[in-house]
């Protein structure tokens, strides 16, 4: 190819791309709106700072300084399943964080993926409290039941869970418990909700469950980090002067004594076994020692309500 076609072929090309950026910002001024209309998913790795950056040097060319009425919303899911929504304000994008498009997805196709906060209160709160319940053909979730004096730490957990679009903006709902006696009959209340049903669970509830009875498996080593070591002492946890007692009676001796090792191995705390009076059950009796090393782990993920469980007095 000679000179001249090698000019002839890429003159027009550069002409129609000068041509083509001042007609951009014509057309976008001819479909400018003040009420945003325009929403856009995307689903995949999440880039928001990379994007942000770009997005706001194009606004900068486009549109100058100044200009404030560029009515653009960009809608990224991320790797945690999070819609971040992409709007101006102050003449900048930012990023607002809104509910995942769980709620969108039939039970059976929820699979995941899951970040690393909700599978830990999800770990922690087994090793407590919830119960997981698996639906035939569907998949798993998770039950969360509360006495109404910790309808504080309940709601927190509910909250947790529908920010991220785990579960329904139904509130938790309110219980009668009757416990009937020789002598009395005693009205007990509370606060409950679920969490949807993820087909992705099912390997949580497989790794807790065998025959509908909760057991400890190994690979919890994986999953007990400090957000789910600060659940499981807010829904088993008790302070017991100069210690920390976490209640384990569902557990057998054995899965006690390893739940022991990983506190050892995972955060270097020194705990014994107290077996109760019946032989049968038994809790984790976190030593004086190690208190202090605990409450810098697992404060900084504590609802307050839950303070006292530590032996800090709010």
């Amino acid at each position: 190819m000679t000179l001249i076609e090698l000019i002839w072929t890429i003159t027009p090309a550069v002409i129609l791309i000068l041509i083509a950026f001042p007609s951009f910002k014509l057309l976008y001024l001819m479909d400018e709106v003040m009420d945003p209309s325009l929403v856009i998913y995307g689903e995949g790795l999440f880039l928001g700072g990379l994007i942000l950056y770009i997005l706001n040097k194009i606004k900068d060319t486009f549109y100058g300084e100044k200009n404030t009425t560029l009515a653009l919303k960009l809608a990224i899911v991320n790797k945690t399943n999070q819609i971040s929504r992409l709007t101006i304000k102050n003449n900048k994008f930012i990023l607002n964080t809104t509910r995942s498009f769980h709620t969108k997805v039939k039970a059976s196709k929820r699979i995941g993926p899951h970040n690393e906060d909700v599978l830990s209160l999800l770990i922690g709160s087994i090793l407590g409290d919830a119960y997981g319940n698996r639906r035939s053909g569907e998949g798993t979730r998770f039950c969360y039941r509360k006495s109404i004096v910790h309808k504080d730490y309940l709601f927190w957990l509910y909250n947790f869970f529908y920010t991220k679009g785990y579960c329904s903006n139904l509130e938790p709902r309110k219980y009668t418990k009757i416990l009937k006696s020789q002598y009395e009959i005693k009205e007990h209340y509370g606060y409950e909700f679920n969490t949807f049903t993820f087909r992705s669970f099912d390997w949580i509830y497989d790794m807790f469950y065998k025959k509908g009875k909760k057991i400890i498996s190994p690979k919890i080593e994986n999953y007990l980090t400090p957000l789910a070591l600060a659940i499981w002492i807010m829904d088993d946890g008790s302070w017991a002067n100069p210690g920390v007692r976490i209640s384990t009676y569902n557990f057998n001796l054995q899965e006690v004594e390893f739940l022991i090792y990983l506190l050892k191995k995972l955060y270097n705390l020194d705990c014994t076994i107290q077996i109760l009076k019946n032989n049968t059950q038994s809790s984790i009796y976190i030593q004086k020692k190690s208190v202090s090393k605990l409450i810098k782990i697992v404060l900084p993920y504590m609802h307050n309500s839950m303070y006292h469980k530590l032996g800090i007095n709010v």
